[in-house]
């Protein structure tokens, strides 16, 4: 082989080179992986950055809601009282009301959310980001700003028309505009759990045209407020509150609890959670590699060492000189590294667009995050290799003039156990070596465990999103279609229902607003009166066993109980919120698992007699024959009474769209990174071994053993590592996942903690496959060893 020379180097730095290029396998492997790691933690906190940024100017310009008030019906005269609560800066009063909505091109029925606009100027609060066309002009009741993401979906343009279903007139509204809002950036409809476009939309009209078709002259059914910097929300809302209790106020909230503040909020938190961990596993892993390498680059540098301190060289040279291997390590790392998070960033943050609606959602990558990058990658390149490049600069020169001690064997544990007759002696070698050197084992377990541990990690919640839809829909809610009505009506109204096209069975509900209260803790929630013997919706405990609601007991969901701090046997305070706005003491009957939302439960006529009123309902679950569902819909889009409709299998069909879109690029991207993670640990195990032990190997086939017992003495100790390290990977996967759910266990939504088979059985087949292919490089260098130049050489 022609020397390296490179002209104008020290020889010194030729020195760093020619390591360079002899290890090159090795240390591109540890270069891959740091390139994992710091891709992962730019690409995922600049897209976190991302997303936190577009949140923060798209709420500071259009200038979103503090504080949010629904209610039934008030004056405009009272927002000159709340306008007075300390600590408001702003707000505004507005019309809200949901419709049944017909669309051109779309047999089912869609459900529109109606909201006013001021007659004059733009809103004071949750203003507008009008994406094209204008605003509508005063006093005109035929046009509409309609929100962008629905217009896409239906593929409508300016000027097409959209008829509503308004107090029981059908209404042919114009689109004049699209437009984006801060209320709707995670847009989601009356039952929806992930955001459909084509079948819930925002309508805003003038204020007019909804106060004359709600009987709202002079009246307004929703505000929302502006708050002064440093202001206390929670008296902010006591207050509000008790302004609005009069005129049916339904209890104000902040904007932590707006529904689609709250998804985005989860969201972020979520996604800096990874950020944080599956990085921190890659960089680990590297700093690991780096001390192992390293530290063998020393470890057979001895004679250099000495050597180059024989000629002058001081400490601090050799330590830069072997940090320069780190360094070049890592600048190729990073530079990997960038690419990578350009690509994942980029592709993540377009990703999270098709749900998350920002007028602008540019991916960048700030140069200090570059920093942050590079300071997180430094420091772990450094921690690992700090221990090897020290024991080269105080390694005296004489002693690195004598080769290193002879290892101390001595009797394997198999062999202190008397079962050495039961292991074959290739078996035998191996646990000799690794428990000679049992720290470096121990690494390369946990490294193997790790990456088994990511693809369990990445992979887990598809298996609890599906069960928990089975659950949802299909232990839990039967019903094809439900209904809500525009207002309470008597049970005489389900003789109506049974005569729409194809209902083979219907069932009343009603859902009442109302305010839970257990000592000094207190939540907004639903309850739902479902009668007694109900077939289309079933109430499940916390082992998914069917519960009746009974009596005048209230059955409360799990995460509803643990807020209140209640169980089975205790009693909450229930204040209406609606009506005569009663408070009664309800005792807890059962608790209750949901995955989506926090309803809580009663029996339909005790639920109206707490009320004060003859059994009533405002909504109707129904079964129908399915050639008949379009019909319905059609006689919907006519029904004044009906508000909203919708199916569940739309529900479901979302849900496995979004699976089935996400589950292959997802485990594309897990896998990828795992078995780079797990062949950079085993790859470089096997160098190791293989340059540390080529002479006792050489020797084995000189006394007679034949090539494949030496191979299987040089695989060995990757199986054995790589079959210890599944199973603990597993452990940890479960044992992480678990804590992962936890911060998925939302008021909104959450999961059941279950692993499928499948999922073990991917991320053990990922470490065995990584495990095969560094077996198959280990044999190729085996294969390529002079046996005679190996026993020529010097130990």
């Amino acid at each position: 082989m022609r020397p390296f020379r490179v002209r104008g180097l020290r020889a010194i730095d030729v020195k760093v080179l020619r390591d360079v290029v002899r290890m090159r396998g090795q240390l591109g492997a540890i270069a891959i992986v740091l390139a994992c790691g710091v891709g992962l933690f730019l690409g995922m906190r600049t897209t976190m950055k991302t997303l936190e940024r577009a949140r923060e100017d798209y709420y500071a310009r259009e200038r979103f809601a503090d504080v949010f008030a629904p209610l039934v019906r008030a004056p405009e005269h009272v927002a000159t009282r709340l306008r007075a609560i300390p600590g408001v800066q702003s707000l505004q009063t507005r019309i809200v009301a949901d419709v049944v909505l017909d669309v051109p091109g779309m047999t089912d029925a869609a459900t529109g959310r109606l909201v006013s606009l001021p007659d004059l100027g733009r809103p004071e609060v949750n203003d507008l980001f009008l994406r094209t066309g204008r605003l509508p002009a005063a006093g005109r009741d035929d046009e509409a700003v309609v929100l962008e993401a629905f217009v896409a979906a239906h593929d409508l343009r300016l000027g097409d028309a959209i008829t509503a279903v308004v107090d029981g007139k059908r209404t042919v509204l114009r689109i004049v505009g699209t437009a984006l809002s801060p209320e709707f950036t995670y847009a989601l409809g009356p039952g929806q759990i992930l955001p459909d476009d084509r079948r819930f939309g925002v309508l805003w009209l003038p204020r007019d045209a909804l106060a004359h078709a709600f009987d709202m002259d002079g009246a307004f059914s929703d505000v929302s407020f502006r708050v002064e910097r440093g202001a206390g929300v929670a008296e902010i809302l006591a207050r509000i509150d008790r302004v609005l209790e009069p005129w049916g106020g339904r209890g104000a909230f902040a904007r932590a609890d707006q529904l689609s503040e709250t998804f985005l909020a989860n969201e972020l938190q979520q996604l800096d959670t990874f950020g944080t961990l599956v990085p921190a596993m890659f960089l680990a892993v590297a700093a690991f590699l780096l001390q192992v390498v390293i530290g063998r680059i020393v470890a057979g540098q001895r004679e250099q060492i000495a050597a180059l301190k024989a000629v002058g060289y001081r400490d601090l040279e050799l330590g830069l000189h072997y940090a320069k291997l780190v360094i070049l390590v890592v600048i190729a790392g990073i530079g990997l590294g960038l690419l990578l998070a350009w690509w994942l960033g980029s592709s993540m943050c377009e990703l999270y667009g098709a749900y998350y609606r920002f007028p602008e959602l540019d991916w960048s990558m700030p140069a200090r995050e570059i920093l942050l990058g590079i300071g997180v990658t430094v420091l772990a390149a450094g921690l690992g290799a700090l221990a090897s490049i020290r024991a080269a600069v105080v390694l005296p020169p004489a002693e690195a003039m004598r080769p290193p001690s002879p290892a101390v064997y001595r009797a394997t544990i198999l062999e202190r156990l008397g079962l050495t007759a039961l292991v074959p002696p290739a078996a035998r070698i191996v646990l000799r070596e690794i428990e000679r050197k049992p720290r470096r084992a121990l690494l390369s377990v946990a490294s193997i465990a790790m990456t088994t541990a990511l693809v369990v990690i990445g992979t887990f919640a598809f298996g609890s999103i599906r069960l928990a839809m089975n659950v949802q829909f299909g232990l839990q809610q039967r019903e094809d279609v439900s209904l809500v009505l525009a207002e309470p009506r008597s049970l005489g109204a389900l003789g109506e229902l049974r005569h729409l096209p194809g209902v083979q069975h219907v069932e009343p509900f009603r859902a009442v607003p109302v305010r839970l209260r257990s000592g000094s803790r207190q939540d907004d929630v639903v309850i739902t009166g479902i009668p007694a013997g109900a077939a289309l919706q079933a109430v499940l405990d916390i082992d998914l066993r069917e519960v009746t609601p009974q009596g005048d007991g209230i059955v409360l969901p799990r995460k509803l109980a643990q807020r209140l701090a209640v169980v089975a046997g205790d009693t909450v305070e229930v204040e209406v919120r609606e009506g005569d706005r009663r408070t009664a003491t309800v005792p807890v009957g059962r608790i209750a698992e949901t995955f989506v939302g926090t309803s809580a439960y009663m029996e339909l006529t005790a639920l109206c007699r707490l009320l004060g009123e003859t059994t009533t309902m405002n909504g109707a679950w129904l079964l129908v024959d399915d050639d008949s569902l379009a019909a319905l819909h059609a006689r919907a889009k006519t029904t004044p009474r009906i508000a909203g409709i919708a199916e569940r299998r739309h529900v479901i069909e979302t849900f496995r769209t979004m699976i089935d879109e996400n589950l292959g690029t997802s485990l594309t991207i897990n896998l990828g990174f795992a078995l780079v993670m797990a062949l950079g640990v085993l790859y470089n195990a096997a160098r190791i071994t293989l340059a540390e032990r080529s002479r006792d190997l050489a020797s084995l086939r000189v006394l007679g053993f034949r090539r494949r017992e030496v191979t299987a003495i040089l695989l060995g100790e990757i199986g054995l590592l790589t079959v210890v390290g599944i199973p603990l990977g597993l452990w940890l996967g479960r044992l992480a996942a678990g804590g992962l759910m936890d911060s998925l266990d939302t008021e909104q939504l959450r999961l059941p903690f279950v692993i499928e088979p499948w999922t073990y059985a991917l991320a053990a087949s990922t470490s065995l496959l990584a495990a095969v292919i560094a077996s198959w490089f280990a044999w190729r260098m085996l294969e390529r060893v002079d046996v005679i130049e190996v026993l020529k050489s010097r130990d």
